[in-house]
């Protein structure tokens, strides 16, 4: 008498008392189609028949929905322990309100300049904008702008919290350089790495070998061997904190740099 589909946030979702489709009488295949759903935000959804006898539940399904930029990019999220992450690299060109972030291509423009920019790796979008993301001078970083409304550049502390729910100890996640074990490894893609040094992406971090653009020279470099991530963590009024996950090392490296190097932005749900 009445068949669809129902759904909630919480799990084993049941037609009295969550969100419903209602897909008409008889029996057969259907379709049905779920509207008002909320960005990056985890649902469980099954079907339901109901005749005279009751309701019958089908099989329960688990889906995360994505999250967009002010340019329209859709996002993949990652819960990973207690924190929601993007599993992408952010690539847009616009702050969360909806301001222009100047591009900058010019090598030696990129080396002085010590307000807010972005630019693509090897100065190509079409190649890499969807592989690797953007770069991003901390500057634009700074703006406090750069990720959706909701979400965030990572703090230090955030990213010690996504390496301590990975296996780090406190002491190791507030140590500086390589630290940890296999952290690294388990943030790393499963390929897109140069040989050798792919991960096991056990975390779904899905980290990507974006290199960066170097501070002192403006040339995009180490593409497919190395990444940085910028954190929002300022150290003085010339440098600031990143990450860095190498090819050739399973741990994960912290450090500071100046601020007008390019580095790719991951955010994270506030």
């Amino acid at each position: 008498t009445e068949k669809g589909v129902c759904w909630n946030k919480t799990g084993s979702p049941v037609i009295e008392t969550d969100q419903k489709t209602s897909n008409g009488e008889g029996s057969g295949n259907f379709t049905s189609n779920i509207t008002g759903l909320e960005a990056a935000t985890t649902y469980y959804l099954r079907s339901y028949a109901t005749n005279g006898c009751g309701t019958s539940y089908g099989e329960e399904v688990t889906f995360t929905t994505m999250v967009a930029d002010a340019d329209g990019n859709l996002y993949d999220v990652i819960k990973i322990g207690n924190q929601v992450w993007m599993a992408e690299n952010l690539k847009t060109t616009k702050y969360n309100d909806n301001t222009e972030i100047p591009l900058v291509s010019d090598n030696t423009e990129w080396t002085t300049i010590t307000t807010a920019a972005y630019s693509w790796p090897a100065n190509d979008e079409a190649q890499y904008k969807n592989l690797y993301g953007a770069y991003y001078n901390w500057y634009a970083v700074e703006t406090g702008k750069l990720c959706p409304s909701g979400w965030r550049v990572p703090t230090d502390t955030d990213f010690k919290t996504l390496e301590m729910s990975l296996g780090m100890t406190q002491v190791q996640a507030d140590a500086s350089e390589w630290r940890g074990t296999d952290q690294g490894k388990k943030m790393k893609n499963t390929t897109g790495w140069a040989s050798g040094g792919n991960g096991t992406n056990t975390s779904g971090f899905t980290a990507m070998p974006s290199g960066y653009r170097a501070y002192a020279t403006g040339s995009s470099d180490n593409l497919g061997t190395l990444t940085y991530f910028w954190t929002s963590s300022q150290i003085n009024q010339d440098t600031a904190t990143y990450r860095r996950l190498d090819g050739t090392n399973d741990a994960v490296y912290r450090s500071g740099t100046y601020k007008r190097a390019g580095k790719v932005v991951r955010c994270v749900k506030d």
